[in-house]
C-alpha cells in the first residue's frame, strides 16, 4: 500500500469512529446489524484492514444515517484506497500489514531490538541464517528473502525518510548468526547506514553498561506528523503483535527507551575485536 493510500485509510478510520459514536452504536451492535465481525470493524477504525471496500462504506453509511455528502465522501475515500499494496505478492498477516504501513508513513521511528538485529537492517546472509534456524526442514519460508528485500528497498529508496533511532545491544552483535564473517559484515552494514543516512542514529548498549531497562526487549515506537494518527508503540511476541495508542502506555515504552539510550554508545565506536 502506498503512503497516500495508508493516509487515506487513516481518514476513513477517523470518520468511521466519529460516525459510529455520533449515532450511538457500539461495536457489537454495529457488527450485528451489518453481519460483520467486531474484529473487522475495529480494524477499519484503526486503519489496520488490508483492504477497505467501498461497498462496506455504503453499509456503514446506511447504518449510521449519513447524509448524501458524507456518504459520497466516505465512498470516494474508499475507492481511492483500493490500490495494490507494496507487498501484495506476499502472504502477510494482517497484524504485520499494519506494522508495514506504519513503517512507511511514520515521521519518526524508535527501534529497540536487544537480542537480534532488526529485520529492516539485516544483511542478506544474516537474514538467511535466521530463516534457516527458524525452519531447518525447509530452509525458511518461501518468498521470505524477496519480502525482506522489497521491504528494505521500499523503506530506503522512497522520496523521504523518517528520523530513525535504532538501539541494540552488544549481545545481538556478538551472537554468532552463521559465524564471525557474517556478523562482521552485519556490523559493517549497520555502520555504513549510520554514515550514509543523516536521519538515522545507530546505538549499542555495551556489556560494560550493565543492566538496562530494555534488556531482552523488542518494540518500536512510531510518531506521525499532522496529528492524523496517534503515537503508537508496537510490541511483538510469540503470541502475536500488539499496538498501544493510549498516551500513558506509549509513554512507558518511551521512558524505557530513553533510559536505555543513556547507557548506549554510537555504533561507530563499537568494535567486535
Amino acid at each position: 500500500m502506498s503512503t497516500k493510500a495508508f493516509l487515506t485509510n487513516i481518514q476513513i478510520a477517523r470518520l468511521l469512529v466519529q460516525y459510529r459514536q455520533r449515532s450511538r452504536y457500539t461495536h457489537k451492535r454495529a457488527a450485528d446489524q451489518l453481519k460483520m465481525s467486531i474484529t473487522k470493524i475495529r480494524d477499519l477504525e484503526h486503519a489496520r484492514s488490508p483492504q477497505v471496500r467501498w461497498t462496506d462504506m455504503l453499509g456503514f453509511a446506511r447504518l449510521y444515517g449519513l447524509s448524501p455528502e458524507e456518504t459520497e465522501n466516505l465512498v470516494r475515500l474508499a475507492e481511492s484506497s483500493e490500490t495494490p499494496d507494496l507487498f501484495h505478492s506476499f502472504k502477510i498477516p494482517s497484524v504485520f500489514f499494519t506494522f508495514l504501513q506504519m513503517e512507511l508513513t511514520a515521521s519518526k521511528i524508535l527501534i529497540c531490538e536487544s537480542e537480534l538485529i532488526t529485520g529492516l537492517f539485516q544483511t542478506e546472509d544474516y537474514n538467511a541464517a535466521i530463516r534457516d534456524d527458524n525452519a531447518p526442514d525447509r530452509k525458511g519460508p518461501a518468498g521470505a528473502a524477496g519480502f525482506r528485500r522489497d521491504r528494505q528497498i521500499s523503506f530506503m529508496e522512497r522520496d523521504w525518510l523518517p528520523e530513525v533511532v535504532y538501539m541494540t545491544s552488544e549481545a545481538a552483535l556478538r551472537r554468532q548468526i552463521d559465524g564471525p564473517e557474517v556478523m562482521a559484515a552485519q556490523l559493517e552494514h549497520l555502520k555504513q547506514l549510520d554514515r550514509d543516512y543523516s536521519l538515522f542514529k545507530f546505538l549499542v548498549v555495551p556489556f560494560g553498561a550493565g543492566a538496562f531497562r530494555c534488556a531482552g526487549s523488542a518494540f518500536e515506537i512510531f510518531e506521525f506528523e499532522g496529528g492524523e494518527f496517534p503515537k503508537t508503540a508496537y510490541l511483538e511476541s510469540f503470541e502475536g503483535a500488539r499496538y498501544f495508542e493510549v498516551a500513558e502506555t506509549v509513554a512507558s515504552f518511551q521512558n524505557a527507551f530513553d533510559e536505555s539510550v543513556k547507557k548506549a554508545i554510537p555504533i561507530k565506536d563499537f568494535q567486535l575485536l
